[in-house]
């Protein structure tokens, strides 16, 4: 199942607009762990960031190495 590009932001600016009146407005727990849920997938994110571009490099760094 793939998910159409109006239907993502949506969702994200959906997810992003709870997450700060329950969080910052309305001060409740559950925005609190909505608030931990986002931090999770964005450091998440950075390392699979770097990982897929070390991988790259690696993969051109070998590709190089063995022509010579």
């Amino acid at each position: 199942m793939k998910i159409k590009k109006k239907q993502f932001w949506i969702l994200a600016i959906s997810y992003a607009a709870v997450t700060f009146i329950l969080n910052n407005v309305l001060h409740t727990t559950i925005g609190s762990f909505l608030m931990q849920l986002s931090s999770l997938a964005l450091a998440f994110g950075l390392i699979l960031f770097t990982y897929k571009i070390l991988e790259i490099s690696i993969k051109q760094f070998t590709k190089i190495s063995s022509l010579s």
